[in-house]
C-alpha cells in the first residue's frame, strides 16, 4: 500500500512539472540586426574617390595626347612614302620608318591600357577599403550583426528600364530607414574633406556620428 501511495505521488509530481514547462514560454532568442548601404551611392560621393579619378582622367588624357602625337607622325610618313616609287630605296626607307612608327605606337598602347587598367584596380581597391573599414566600425557601434549592400532608388527615380528591372529585382522592397547606415558612413569618410584635415584612419578613427547614442 505504501509502494503505491509512492507511485501514484511520483507520477502526478511529474505531470505537474510537465504542464508547467508547457505553459512557460521559450526563452527568448537574441535577434540579428542587419545594416545596409548603398555602395554605389557611397563610391559616388566619395571625394577621395573623385580625386582619385579625377588624377586617373588626367593621366588618361596626357596618355591620349601622347598617342594623338604618334598617330600624326604615322599618317605624315604614310602619306609621304606614296612619293615614291614601290621597291626603291626611298621607299624602302621610308617603309621601315613606319613598320618601326607602328611597332612604336602598338607597344605604347599596350603599356598604357595595362597601366590604367592597373591603377584603375587600385583606385577600387583603396575605396573600398576604405568603405568597409567605415562600414565595421559603425556596425560594431551601432550593434549591427551583419551589414548588406542595397540599392536605396526607388522605382520613380529610375527612367532606365534596364535600371528599373534591376531594382525591381532586389532583395529588400522595404526597410527602415534606421536601418540605412549609406549616410552615417558617407558623413565619416568626407569629414576630412570638409575640414580640411587629413584623410582618416579607418582602422582607428571614430565613425560616431555627433548627437547620436549607442544602440544597446
Amino acid at each position: 500500500m505504501k509502494q503505491l501511495i509512492l507511485t501514484l505521488l511520483a507520477v502526478a509530481i511529474t505531470a505537474t512539472t510537465g504542464a508547467v514547462q508547457a505553459q512557460s514560454p521559450a526563452p527568448p532568442t537574441k535577434g540579428h540586426r542587419v545594416g545596409l548601404i548603398d555602395m554605389a551611392h557611397v563610391f559616388q560621393h566619395y571625394k577621395k574617390f573623385e580625386e582619385l579619378r579625377s588624377g586617373l582622367q588626367a593621366e588618361i588624357e596626357k596618355s591620349d595626347a601622347e598617342a594623338k602625337v604618334m598617330v600624326e607622325r604615322l599618317q605624315k610618313g604614310q602619306a609621304e612614302i606614296k612619293k615614291f616609287d614601290s621597291g626603291s630605296p626611298e621607299y624602302e626607307q621610308r617603309e621601315k620608318q613606319l613598320l618601326d612608327l607602328k611597332g612604336e605606337f602598338d607597344a605604347f598602347r599596350a603599356a598604357t591600357q595595362r597601366r590604367l587598367a592597373r591603377r584603375e584596380s587600385e583606385t577600387f581597391k583603396v575605396i573600398y577599403t576604405d568603405v568597409t573599414k567605415a562600414v565595421k566600425l559603425y556596425a560594431e557601434y551601432a550593434h549591427f550583426d551583419h551589414v548588406m549592400r542595397f540599392n536605396r532608388k526607388g522605382i520613380e527615380e529610375i527612367t532606365n528600364p534596364q535600371e528599373a528591372v534591376q531594382t525591381m529585382n532586389k532583395t529588400f522592397i522595404y526597410t527602415s530607414s534606421e536601418n540605412d547606415i549609406t549616410d552615417v558612413v558617407l558623413q565619416y569618410l568626407n569629414k576630412p574633406y570638409a575640414s580640411g584635415a587629413p584623410a582618416p584612419n579607418t582602422a582607428k578613427g571614430n565613425v560616431v556620428p555627433a548627437g547620436r547614442t549607442r544602440q544597446q
